[in-house]
């Protein structure tokens, strides 16, 4: 059972609400956001020069200072591609520790059995548009087809009635609007987080949003029925 592992954080006190929490980052992806901050987590030809973390090491660490955890936060890439990724959840939950999993939603099948087997406590999942095929392939590549996004609907549907915990979470990309963010609310309920982009040496700046937290404002009173809305500063 070995887990491609590309980034391993000791310890954190933001990735997993109200826990600390150890972070593993996998290696490779399906989509291609044009906004990615792990790139080298993602593309082949940074893949190569991105040191891999032996499996054995991280679960060592955690299980030797699982007094000082609460939770993992396994995160990519994306983690769902990986057939190891049940056996490396399983020893952690074997330590008492809680789970979160961050996700593209573009696996059901895996998304669906690690909530059955109740492997997984809390899922944050990444809804990149409104749920349309167009909208969605601008953000995450030509890759995206209509099959994939079926899967991303049928795991929104699956996360919901899980009854586990769980986060929606959309990162403001520049070609996202106001009528865009409305969009994608009849999908979802719960916690809904609006992220913004920020510049960096990774993002181009073409990427980042217009939509300030005053343009906002509007949406994020907005407290419907069945979504709670908050931008994550």
């Amino acid at each position: 059972m070995e887990l491609p592992i590309g980034g391993f954080q000791k310890q954190s006190l933001i990735d997993y609400p109200g826990h600390i929490s150890a972070v593993v980052f996998t290696r490779g992806c399906n989509f291609r956001c044009a906004y990615c901050h792990n790139p080298e987590l993602v593309l082949p030809e940074l893949i190569v020069n991105t040191k891999r973390i032996d499996t054995g090491y991280a679960l060592g660490w955690i299980s030797n200072n699982r007094d000082l955890l609460d939770a993992v936060v396994i995160t990519g890439g994306e983690p769902t591609l990986h057939s190891s990724l049940y056996g490396f959840i399983s020893v952690v939950k074997e330590y008492g520790l809680s789970v979160k999993l961050d996700t593209n939603g573009s696996n059901p099948q895996v998304l669906s059995r690690l909530l059955g087997e109740k492997l997984v406590d809390y899922v944050a999942m990444d809804i990149k548009a409104p749920l349309v095929l167009l909208k969605y392939k601008k953000i995450v590549g030509g890759r995206f087809n209509s099959a994939l996004l079926g899967k991303v609907e049928e795991s929104i549907k699956i996360i919901i009635n899980s009854g586990a915990e769980y986060e929606f979470r959309t990162t403001l990309d520049a070609t996202l609007g106001i009528n865009d963010i409305k969009g994608i609310l009849p999908a979802i309920s719960g916690k809904y987080y609006l992220q913004p982009l920020r510049s960096s040496g990774k993002i181009p700046s073409g990427r980042v949003s217009h939509l300030t937290k005053e343009a906002l404002g509007g949406i994020l009173l907005k407290q419907t029925g069945h979504v709670s809305i908050s931008l994550r500063e």
